[in-house]
Parts: structure tokens; C-alpha cells; sequence
């Protein structure tokens, strides 16, 4: 554990020193359930410890890409230096959490927790080079050219990377090239866990994604299956050694029927609610799944005590996956449906990107953002296509670029643009890709694509939030800017319409924030002095996020126009107005 512990210390500062290069060369990503998200380029995989394995790309279907040993890092390390935290989940076990690994072509395979920290490390890793196992013969003498020298073509092949090995499987279908996001998943953060007195369960169901449930109370039309079960735990240790009989779990769930899909997993729960999970892929590609039980009889006796069932991987080599009582067996799919996040990147610097936005980029296949922001995020972006830019429709932007238009033509061009972005958008759904509209700040206020909200379903689109300028210029401000009960956010044209929401927060002493308003100064004075005092405390707060450039300038409401007048930047800045300013509250 000592040289554990230091190995990681030491990927962790190589980490550190690489994300500069990853930023221009990213490749994968690891979110999900876990306290330390990271970006990974193969530069910084080439840096850390590595293993090599040999993979034969032979597939279910019979075709062949080649026979490699393979150099990278054991999956386990990378998960390792993530650090997987269950926070939501009542069951703090990881013996439920699957692994969801997805490449450039949107291909998904998911694995189990199971079979990557309890099965040994170099059985599944992240490949970054490779080279062929070439034949010492000459295949002439045995073949025709038409037979082996397409063979010995794949042997010399571009593989993708970084490339995720499945080394300990029959086949290679789930050994994914060109991979670009590592997901943990925790398929049940709800499912209640309890302490029972008896643990005991007369039958099990097997549900959820089958042709036809199961309700199981004995498994005497099942083929019998006899092996040793070995008890060592994470927690109790070694507790020997006990000869177990039961049915192959492979022919419970055929019987089931169970469509063959590597994006499908088995959970395994007591009444207890202790759960195990297992990937498709350790169940019926890995030849350690035939043996797999589900058991019925211990040292040849029915199973009494913590009965009647237990579920029993025996080639694991810890026993926390086996499950006592076993009551359900549910057959889940965790294949990612296509659908839109709208993504709030913060407003201004990286560090201000939240670990969700970071999380959700990594789910995406292509995204929609300005280039300033593909720049900015790069390192998270990956590889993967940016489809559009939705602020190039915009009104400044569309009227900048059309100065000769009429206004009537110009609406008419600015919304054939906009609906020929929403529907490219709709487009890259319909081909099964998850599109990830970047944003500033936060995404529900005064944003660009949200000319394009009413051209999606409501249930397809997913907000994740981002840190508003607001905040920040908030903490720029370092006062109570609500100490007299409310702040009101607005822009120029939303005060314009409603004065009499200006008179009444003026005459209550509360904060008004502006949002777009710098060019307008002028005319906001003489409206806002029909609420607040001339001398009311003001802020301008400039490109707030930013932190080579943010500043804060304070001046009262009969000065405002003179203070914006001093400053260059005439766009990115609030204005804030209220005696709150001040930090004292309206007497």
C-alpha cells in the first residue's frame, strides 16, 4: 500500500506538470462519480508507469484487426488518481458502481467496478502504443495471397488511442479505439440500504431489461455447476474456504433472454438492499463468467442461514461482490440516449468551470460554443467536433455583418439563420450524437442559444449551471448588496418598460444590478434618478471573472456617467445602484 500510495503521489505531479500540453492535445477525459476529474493527453499517459499486455482483435463476428502487445496504464491507476467518491448513494460500497467508456464514434462499452479492482490490473488498461506480433513463417507456403496478406495488413494498421484493452476477454468487441470520455456511473444512488435481523429471501425476479421476467424459487431446471468459494474480504479478511453448488448465472439471464448489448448491466440485490453489478461483457465475453453461480446447496446442503440464494463470482479476488439472499436480479441499460446540454462555463477564467460542466462536457460527441470558449476549454473538449457558433446569429453580430440590410431584412435573414442552426443542431440528435451548447456564465439569463430553446423538447434538453458575472461581481463588491431585502436584476430595456419598478426600489433603498447597460448609461441616470437619490452609492464592475483585467470602479448615480465615460470597455460590466453599496442598511 506504501508503494501504492507513492506511485500515485508521483502520476499525480506528473499530472500537474502535463496539463499545459494537454490543453492544446487533449484526448480523454475521467468525471463522473469522483472528487478529482481529469484530462488526460497521451503525453501525460506516456508519463506514468506502464504495463504491456498482448490483445488478439479477434471480434464475435469473426473478422480480425490484428495481434498486438499493447503499452499503457492499468485502468485501475487512472480510476485510482480520480478518486471515487459515492456522496448521494446510502450503500457506500463501490461493488455497484459501473464504468462507462465511450470513443469518437459515439461507441459505448460499460465494465464493472468489480472487474477492474478485483480482478488483477493488468487485465484491463488504457493503451497509449502498440506493436504487431508478426509470424515468424512465411504464410505463402500455407496460403493464397487473397487469404493471408489482408491479415497481415491489419498488423501494420493506425490504431486509435488511447485505446481501452480488455485483455482477459474471448473477444475483443469491447476493447473501444480512439476513446474519449471514462464515466463512473452509480446506476441506484437511491435504493435503500438497511441493517435486517434475518437476511433471508425464498426466491428471486429477474427484470428490467428482458423478453421474459423470471420469478425463481428453486434451480432445478438449470445445469448444475460445483466450485470452491473463497472468502477474503476488504473488510473481515480470510474466513477460509467453502464448496458451493448452484446454477451458472449466464443460463439464468439466457433464460431470461437477454439481447446481448455491451452497454447492459446486471444488478444483484438482497433485501438488505447490498448490491453487486456486473458488466455484460464479464458475463458473456470473459470466459471467467461461465463460472459465475448463482448458488443454492453449501457443502452439499441446501443454503439456510442468509438464504436461500447467494450470488458467488469466484474468480474475484475479493469476496465483497457476492451477494447473500439474493431477491432481484434487474437487467439494466446504461446506453446514453442522445440529448442537449446547454453548459455554463463560468464567466471569465477556467478555475471558474464547475466539476458538473466538466463532467457533462465529457459526455458530449459534438458541441456548439464561440471560439473563444473553444480555446479556453480545449483541455476538456477533447477531439470531438464543434458543429456551429450560435452567436453569429445574434442580432449586434448578424447587423455588423449586414450593415446595408434593412431592419425588415435583416430580421428576416437573422431568423432563416437561427432556424438553420437550431435545426443543425436537431440534426446531429437525430444521428445519436449528444450536443453540448457551451455558454457563458450562467445559461438561463440573457444568453445566445436561447433563441434556439423553443425548437427543442423540453425532456431533451438538460441545464447545467455556471457562475454568473452577478457572483462574481458580487464578491468584487465584498458588501451585503441585499441588506435591505432584495437585489433586482435587469436589463436597460427591462427598466425602460417598467419605471415604476425603478421608483419602488428606490424608495425601499434596494440594490439594482444591470446587466448590458454600459452603452446606455446616459440614458439609464435620468430613469434610475427617479427612484434612488443623486448621491446613492454606484459600482461599475468591469469583465468580472476575468482576473487580468476585472476591475471595480465606485462613484454615486449623479457621477455615473462621467466614470463610464473614463473606462474603454463598453460591453462587459454590470451596474449595480443602491445604498446597500455602501454596507450600511436604509434607516
Amino acid at each position: 500500500m506504501k508503494k501504492l500510495r507513492m506511485w500515485l503521489m508521483a502520476a499525480a505531479l506528473i499530472l500537474t506538470t502535463c496539463f499545459a500540453w494537454a490543453a492544446a492535445h487533449p484526448t480523454l477525459s475521467i468525471t463522473g462519480v469522483v472528487k478529482q476529474p481529469l484530462n488526460l493527453s497521451l503525453k501525460d499517459l506516456k508519463a506514468m508507469q506502464s504495463i504491456e499486455v498482448q490483445l488478439n482483435d479477434v471480434f464475435e463476428d469473426g473478422s480480425y484487426k490484428g495481434a498486438f502487445m499493447y503499452r499503457g496504464i492499468p485502468l485501475r491507476a487512472l480510476l485510482e488518481l480520480a478518486d471515487i467518491q459515492k456522496e448521494q448513494s446510502h450503500f457506500k460500497k463501490r461493488v455497484d458502481l459501473a464504468i462507462a467508456v465511450r470513443n469518437t464514434e459515439g461507441e459505448q462499452t460499460v465494465l464493472s467496478w468489480g472487474e477492474v479492482f478485483y480482478k488483477n490490473p493488468g487485465n484491463i488498461m488504457v493503451a497509449f502504443s502498440a506493436h504487431p506480433i508478426v509470424p515468424h513463417k512465411n504464410c505463402a507456403k500455407c496460403h493464397e495471397p487473397e487469404v493471408y496478406k489482408p491479415r497481415l495488413d491489419q498488423l501494420y494498421r493506425e490504431i486509435g488511442y488511447p485505446k481501452l484493452v480488455v485483455a482477459g476477454d474471448a473477444y475483443a468487441n469491447r476493447s473501444l479505439e480512439s476513446i474519449t470520455s471514462i464515466q463512473i456511473m452509480d446506476p441506484a444512488p437511491r435504493m435503500p440500504a438497511q441493517k435486517l435481523k434475518t437476511l433471508y429471501s425464498p426466491q428471486f425476479t429477474v427484470t428490467g431489461q428482458v423478453e421474459k421476467p423470471l420469478t425463481v424459487t428453486d434451480l432445478s431446471g438449470y445445469p448444475r455447476r460445483a466450485l470452491i468459494s473463497r472468502h477474503l474480504g476488504e473488510g473481515r479478511g480470510y474466513h477460509g474456504l467453502d464448496p458451493v453448488s448452484g446454477a451458472p448465472f449466464r443460463a439464468i439471464l439466457n433464460k431470461a433472454g437477454v439481447t446481448p448489448d455491451l452497454n447492459t448491466a446486471f444488478l444483484v440485490s438482497a433485501p438488505d438492499g447490498y448490491r453487486s453489478l456486473f458488466s455484460y461483457g464479464e458475463v458473456f465475453l470473459d470466459p471467467a463468467g461461465e463460472r459465475i453461480i448463482v448458488a443454492d446447496r453449501l457443502d452439499q446442503a441446501p443454503i439456510q442461514q442468509g438464504g436461500k440464494f447467494f450470488l458467488i463470482p469466484p474468480d474475484d479476488l475479493i469476496a465483497d461482490r457476492d451477494v447473500k439472499a439474493v431477491e432481484k436480479i434487474e437487467v439494466i441499460s446504461l446506453r446514453q440516449d442522445p440529448r442537449i446540454y446547454v453548459i455554463g462555463v463560468g464567466c471569465g477564467d477556467t478555475d471558474l468551470i464547475t466539476l458538473e460542466a466538466i463532467s457533462y462536457m465529457a459526455k458530449a460527441d459534438v458541441f456548439v460554443c464561440p471560439p473563444d470558449i473553444q480555446a479556453q476549454f480545449s483541455k476538456y473538449m477533447g477531439n470531438k467536433p464543434v458543429l456551429l457558433n450560435l452567436y453569429e446569429f445574434v442580432p449586434p453580430v448578424m447587423k455588423k455583418k449586414n450593415p446595408d440590410l434593412s431592419p425588415e431584412a435583416l430580421e428576416a435573414l437573422m431568423e432563416k439563420k437561427q432556424a438553420h442552426a437550431a435545426d443543425t443542431i436537431r440534426q446531429a440528435v437525430r444521428e445519436g450524437k449528444t450536443v453540448a451548447i457551451l455558454e457563458y456564465a450562467d445559461p438561463t439569463i440573457w444568453s445566445g442559444w436561447r433563441y434556439t430553446w423553443d425548437a427543442f423538447l423540453r425532456g431533451s434538453v438538460e441545464i447545467v449551471p455556471g457562475i454568473s458575472s452577478f457572483n462574481v461581481s458580487n464578491a468584487m463588491i465584498k458588501e451585503d448588496i441585499a441588506c435591505n431585502g432584495s437585489v433586482v436584476i435587469s436589463t436597460p430595456r427591462g427598466l425602460k418598460e417598467n419605471p415604476a419598478l425603478v421608483k419602488a426600489m428606490g424608495q425601499k433603498g434596494e440594490t439594482l444590478c444591470i446587466f448590458m447597460g454600459l452603452k446606455e448609461v446616459a440614458d439609464l441616470v435620468p430613469l434610475l434618478q427617479q427612484g434612488y437619490a443623486e448621491h446613492t452609492p454606484a459600482c461599475l464592475v468591469y469583465k468580472a471573472g476575468y482576473s487580468d483585467s476585472e476591475a471595480l470602479v465606485r462613484t454615486t448615480l449623479d457621477r455615473l456617467v462621467e466614470t463610464a465615460g473614463h473606462a474603454r470597455e463598453k460591453f462587459l460590466g454590470l451596474i449595480y445602484v443602491g445604498p446597500c453599496l455602501k454596507g450600511k442598511p436604509a434607516q
